[in-house]
């Protein structure tokens, strides 16, 4: 007598759940190590490659990552430096690193973000520092850097409706995926239309719906 086979939909499950675990492993190893690398080229004054690898581990954002605020203060540190030493464009590029490491990292809904506002400001206050910049459309500095800040603020979070049909649509589509191995196929493995015709249409539905949640967030 052969033994029971495994339900159609534990197995897929089960694949998402190992798909999701490799994703977030690699995440992990990835932050961290991006992290160290950083702070052994800010030990060794190598500020510029610090930057670049504190962005990176940035970048590699998970939920509840113990390393995000490592690479947001080590990046803080750098540009405070870099500024103290008259190297404001080495300061520029360390703020601007924060904020975009932060904004790759954005997901459905970003709300106030201590850090991105900070680089925000900072970013404005620098450009009206560089040589001539103050004298661009008679303004002064304080509304040039008002104008550098409003500038900044136009790179909008992702917006909450496409975020949530990307979310929406990737649940659809997965779980159509599953109805469909479960309900669509007899035991011998041929394709039963009648019953796989909803849950594969559903599937392209949600997958759709996810790709132009994806393109318009």
């Amino acid at each position: 007598m052969s033994s029971p086979r495994p339900h159609p939909a534990l197995l897929a499950g089960l694949g998402v759940v190992v798909l999701a675990g490799i994703m977030l492993g690699r995440a992990v190893t990835q932050a961290r190590a991006e992290l160290e690398v950083a702070e052994a080229y800010q030990q060794e004054g190598q500020l510029a490659r610090a930057t670049e690898h504190y962005r990176r581990s940035l970048r590699w954002w998970f939920p509840f990552s113990p390393f995000r605020d490592e690479a947001v203060s080590g990046l803080e540190s750098i540009a405070i430096s870099l500024e103290h030493a008259e190297d404001r464009a080495g300061a520029l590029l360390a703020w601007r690193s924060l904020l975009g490491g932060v904004a790759a990292s954005r997901f459905m809904y970003s709300g106030a973000n201590r850090a991105a506002e900070r680089a925000k400001d900072e970013i404005a206050r620098l450009l009206v520092l560089e040589e001539g910049a103050a004298i661009d459309a008679n303004l002064s500095r304080e509304k040039l850097a008002a104008e550098h800040r409003r500038l900044l603020d136009r790179e909008a979070a992702p917006h909450p409706f496409w975020g949530t049909l990307l979310l929406l649509g990737f649940a659809a589509w997965i779980g159509s995926l599953v109805l469909l191995i479960d309900r669509g196929f007899d035991p011998s493995g041929k394709l039963l239309w009648p019953a796989a015709r909803a849950p594969l249409s559903a599937a392209l539905a949600g997958l759709l719906s996810f790709v132009v949640g994806l393109f318009f967030a």
